[in-house]
């Protein structure tokens, strides 16, 4: 009898607390910095650069950890001058085109702003991730850009750029603003 009394008892209790775990929603899973950056949650870190249309370098900017996410977004005032006489471009470029053999990402956007990571170790560029594409060349940044994953084993940097083959004759300038996202 007492024995009976002691099952019934620990059923008692155990009941409400595996009840408690199957209600549970199998939605619940743990959200990573992409699916923040994707969802449009608010960063963890913010950046800033400005890129001179004058300086045919571009700018460097931050340090990333690998599993970071960034996505960047320029304001209203970015417009850069691509010639001596006086044509502007916003940071989407020539959208709807590509630029072709001869240009710094002949697969993007004519005049639209880029970016690039590299290792502060080796200085060698890093993969970028946007989900579907990793890799190590340009990608498109233009007013608002997608999610990257930086795959770097060591910290990086940001590079950002116009796709322009002869920058030494630009003006203007691009604000940009990075968003990232930390790994858990």
């Amino acid at each position: 009898m007492k024995a009976r009394r002691l099952l019934a008892a620990a059923a008692a209790l155990a009941l409400p607390l595996a009840t408690g775990f199957a209600t549970v929603p199998a939605s619940a899973t743990v959200r990573t910095p992409f699916d923040h950056c994707d969802g449009g949650d608010s960063p963890d870190r913010v950046l800033h650069a400005t890129l001179d249309g004058e300086d045919s370098r571009g700018v460097s900017v931050g340090t990333l950890v690998p599993g970071d996410v960034f996505s960047a977004r320029t304001d209203d005032f970015s417009i850069l001058r691509i010639n001596w006489w006086g044509t502007t471009k916003d940071p989407d470029g020539d959208e709807g085109q590509i630029a072709g053999p001869g240009w710094p990402a002949p697969t993007l956007a004519p005049y639209v702003l880029m970016v690039k990571a590299f290792s502060q170790v080796t200085k060698r560029p890093i993969r970028l991730d946007d989900g579907e594409i990793s890799t190590t060349a340009w990608r498109p940044v233009g007013s608002n850009s997608p999610c990257y994953t930086y795959r770097g084993s060591s910290s990086g940097r940001l590079r950002f750029q116009v796709n322009d083959p002869k920058r030494d004759d630009n003006g203007g300038q691009e604000n940009i603003t990075v968003l990232v996202f930390h790994r858990p």
